[in-house]
């Protein structure tokens, strides 16, 4: 899997994952605003609480994707080392609560009243992880 991974990336896999995990970070910001519409917390006039929610759950499997990626480069690219392994606990979490979200919104029912909590984790762990990670890099170089 590295092979592949460095291959794709042309022997610049840090840099690929830091950049993809930057957008995942600024997607998610554009989440948060876009759900503050969905449920009503934001009442901008040129957006409707239906739509923002369409797109809300539209980015969200996006996200998901680009996530799993940034996810798999880490793993292949670094495993589990000693020096990362803050960044990949607060990973493997961040799937997790990630894998519970996607369930709850698929499943629907009473377990829906916990979606915001679980965004909210989800944007947490989004945030520690992509500093522990691309905030160390982008304030080094």
């Amino acid at each position: 899997m590295e092979d592949l991974v460095e291959s794709l990336t042309r022997g610049n896999p840090t840099e690929v994952k830091v950049v993809v995990a930057t957008v995942v970070i600024a997607l998610a910001v554009y989440q948060l605003v876009l759900i503050a519409v969905g449920y009503g917390r934001l009442r901008p006039r040129f957006l409707q609480a239906g739509p923002a929610s369409r797109a809300h759950r539209t980015i969200g499997d996006a996200l998901l994707v680009l996530i799993v990626v940034v996810a798999v480069m880490c793993l292949a690219e670094y495993g589990w080392d000693d020096d990362g392994g803050v960044h990949a606990v607060v990973g493997a979490v961040l799937l997790g609560v990630l894998a519970v979200k996607v369930l709850v919104v698929r499943s629907g029912g009473r377990l829906g009243r916990l979606l915001p909590l679980l965004g909210a984790a989800v944007f947490t762990l989004l945030a520690v992880t992509w500093l522990a990670s691309a905030g160390d890099f982008l304030v080094d170089t």
